[in-house]
């Protein structure tokens, strides 16, 4: 696999992690540190802690943008969503975002690269956003309907996935955000992720998405005791949200996680 193929971006915002994000880092880096890795973060952040924890077995990358991005998931969704973001990994084929809330539990990586498909994460409840907004494939759900029904198809919507642990394909992420760039415009505060489901199944198969049978053995992220069992109790490649959603059940599979920080951030989250 060539060097340039792959890397693993990781998002960073705080000086010194939290304990449950040192246990996702170190994982990251125990399990993936023979690829790549490209921190992403403030151009003010002191780096130190992460330093610490990468060298000198890791070698890594340090990638400054404005401070404004990380200010708020706002700032994040529009970082994410931007082409020069993308544009400053225009060596590699494939990024893997794994922020420092995911799990990663076995390297798939080469696998999952392999698979052909142009983004991939844990699948995600279908929704309707709120008034005013973009409404989710809404019109699209009605016409796949029609045309299953008259040509005896059976397409389904897309609804995959959460971009805190996703694989990107650099060059049609780029693509896509060109092809739609009056939506893209027009996205707003929405979530980064939604744009990209949003907008790979109206181009599809332009931009190729996984059902949701199969984004669930890259990365589980809601109802993860519902979801391990649909799996016959296998891991998939990785979790996100591990201290939001269940995160009891993680304890079995993260060694060290602290499940009263996690309750913390859920409730701070709520608030």
């Amino acid at each position: 696999m060539s060097a340039q193929f792959v890397a693993v971006v990781i998002p960073v915002y705080k000086d010194i992690p939290s304990h449950n994000e040192i246990i996702s880092l170190r994982q990251c880096l125990s399990v993936l540190g023979h690829y790549p890795i490209e921190f992403v973060g403030p151009a003010s952040l002191n780096t130190a802690s992460y330093c610490e924890f990468c060298s000198p077995k890791t070698p890594f990358n340090y990638n400054s943008f404005d401070d404004a991005y990380f200010k708020d998931v706002n700032g994040y969704n529009r970082l994410l969503l931007s082409k020069n973001f993308y544009k400053r990994f225009s060596n590699y084929r494939y990024i893997l975002i794994h922020q420092l809330d995911a799990f990663v539990f076995k390297d798939e990586l080469s696998y999952w690269c392999h698979q052909g498909y142009h983004y991939i994460g844990a699948p995600q409840v279908a929704h309707l956003n709120g008034p005013g907004e973009i409404q989710f494939l809404k019109g699209y759900s009605k016409v796949l309907n029609i045309i299953n029904a008259l040509f005896k198809t059976n397409y389904t919507v897309k609804n995959v996935g959460n971009g805190g642990f996703s694989l990107r394909h650099v060059t049609k992420c780029l693509g896509l955000m060109s092809l739609m760039h009056s939506k893209l415009k027009a996205w707003g505060n929405l979530n980064e992720d939604g744009f990209f489901k949003y907008a790979g199944n109206l181009l599809s198969p332009y931009f190729k998405l996984p059902t949701e049978d199969i984004a669930l053995k890259f990365a589980v992220e809601i109802n993860p005791q519902a979801a391990i069992a649909s799996l016959n109790g296998s891991l998939p490649f990785g979790c996100h949200a591990f201290d939001k959603y269940e995160p009891e059940f993680w304890e079995k599979y993260i060694p060290g996680l602290k499940t009263e920080f996690a309750n913390a951030n859920q409730s701070a989250r709520s608030n």
